[in-house]
């Protein structure tokens, strides 16, 4: 009765407490997408967005309200290689086995036949979606223009938010039994929100201070199970709490001459964390409860800098050279179920540089952009199953500056075209032990020892590796990812 009302409340992630929700992974991929920012809106300046990605540039940015409407398409292919032959397969009957001392091995795993019958290998996967977004965003200035103050959100539509969790090992057998992208898919529907303001010093130099905002929950809902095999008769209470989260993000730029432009931005990680606690009442009286932790939309510490310079500067022309690096430490990583890599596959801390030019020519300006992302996951020779690819990236956009009803208006358009470069891994073997014991706990796990028993037999089949790990015995991903949008801004 009790593994029921377990199994039961493994399904129903209702009663989640959030403690820490703030992220903005959907900001990173889609750049400063109100102003000529683009893929560089840590050096360029020029919109709202600037709250988020360098308050300092909040002084570059015209007064007034901005709105505008975004498109994310992802093509993210997982294809899986062929299990070689039937020696690798999970044996049936295999639901009461143990070890030689009557200690259970873990985790059941289910016969293959009936798995694949079910669950198909990544019949279920993800990474083949589009969203639309809206956005908006303002600007104002204060005390003579020194201080600005910005504010840039953008909401995803349909699904107010998604938060989807999946196992990137073996234990995705008993949900989907496939792969997914790992920094793609649900990070990409986010409610993201900055403010930010900006001090200017002088006209040399100013400094800023924003931060992500976005709601924390919390969620309990305690349950009397009177019948375990009647499930869809329950008694559920539920409390909820909602509160706000906040975190920081600093910029500063620095112009030593008219035609010379520096930045530099810091990021404090952000990430949606939430707390899934459960209890259930039995009529005998018993109560019990567990809880355990998810984590969405995982960014961590983020460190930028930039350069710019004009190589052309006239009354009605500009040409701008531009460059940023940004690094990432990535080494720092979460996953869904609040799992950080094992030591022997750490995630590597990553540098992702973009190049660029602006040009300004009276009232129209273009921007062109080119960055490369590499990976922070390491080959997935192992147990897990972590799939990103390197991205290669190109962006441009057009904007027009006008007057119509005596006020002044900016529209501009813009997109974005990342590919996500092929990548293929094969699994590593698990060495047989002896004794039975998984001496190997970075690599593909035996889901049925050597000398696991049923009613004190040994199993048929069981000698080797066997594993309903769908990353095995190797696969590959690739893609890619379309994002394009227009913006409108009323100057004030």
């Amino acid at each position: 009765m009790r593994r029921s009302a377990v199994t039961l409340w493994a399904l129903c992630v209702v009663a989640a407490g959030s403690r820490n929700a703030a992220a903005s992974p959907l900001f990173d991929l889609t750049g400063g997408a109100d102003g000529p920012g683009g893929m560089q809106p840590g050096t360029i300046g020029g919109g709202a967005s600037a709250a988020y990605f360098n308050p300092a540039l909040l002084v570059d940015a015209p007064a007034g309200l901005g709105v505008g409407f975004l498109t994310i398409a992802e093509e993210i292919g997982i294809s899986l290689d062929g299990r070689p032959n039937t020696s690798a397969a999970v044996p049936g009957g295999i639901s009461n086995a143990a070890y030689p001392n009557g200690s259970p091995i873990g985790n059941i795993p289910i016969p293959t036949a009936q798995l694949q019958a079910t669950h198909p290998r990544q019949g279920d996967g993800s990474g083949h979606q589009a969203f639309a977004y809206e956005y908006i965003g303002f600007v104002a200035r204060l005390f003579d223009e020194r201080l600005s103050l910005g504010f840039y959100g953008m909401i995803p539509d349909g699904n107010f938010a998604n938060l989807t969790a999946f196992y990137d090992d073996e234990r995705e057998q008993y949900f989907t039994n496939s792969l997914h992208p790992e920094l793609y898919a649900d990070r990409l529907t986010a409610i993201s929100i900055a403010g930010g303001a900006s001090w200017k010093f002088s006209e040399a130099l100013s400094v800023g201070l924003g931060a992500s905002l976005s709601l924390r929950a919390g969620v309990g809902a305690p349950t009397f199970v009177s019948n375990a095999g009647d499930l869809a008769h329950l008694l559920i209470d539920t409390n909820a709490n909602v509160n706000v989260s906040l975190s920081p993000n600093i910029g500063v730029s620095f112009r030593p001459t008219p035609r010379w432009h520096f930045t530099g931005t810091v990021h404090a990680p952000e990430k949606v964390d939430l707390d899934v606690n459960f209890t259930f009442l039995l009529p005998s009286g018993l109560q019990q409860g567990s809880s355990f932790p998810l984590v969405y939309d995982y960014m961590p510490w983020q460190i930028g800098a930039g350069a710019a310079y004009d190589i052309v500067q006239s009354t009605s022309d500009t040409l701008t050279v531009a460059g940023s690096a940004v690094y990432g430490k990535w080494s720092d990583y979460v996953d869904r179920h609040g799992d950080a890599p094992v030591s022997a596959y750490g995630w590597y801390d990553t540098l992702t540089p973009t190049v660029g030019l602006r040009y300004d020519h009276e009232a129209t300006g273009c921007s062109l952009d080119a960055q490369y992302k590499p990976t922070p996951v390491p080959p997935q020779t192992g147990r897990t199953n972590y799939v990103d690819n390197n991205r290669i990236g190109f962006g441009g956009g057009v904007d027009y500056r006008f007057s119509m009803f005596h006020t002044s208006m900016r529209v501009g358009v813009q997109a974005q075209a990342y590919w996500l470069v092929p990548r293929h891994q094969t699994k590593l073997p698990t060495p047989a032990e002896p004794d039975g014991v998984d001496h190997y706990p970075a690599l593909v796990v035996d889901e049925v020892p050597d000398t696991a028993q049923v009613g004190g037999m040994p199993i048929a089949g069981s000698q080797g590796l066997q594993t309903n790990n769908p990353g095995w015995p190797g696969f590959g991903s690739s893609g890619y990812v379309l994002t394009g949008g227009l913006y409108l801004t009323v100057l004030q």
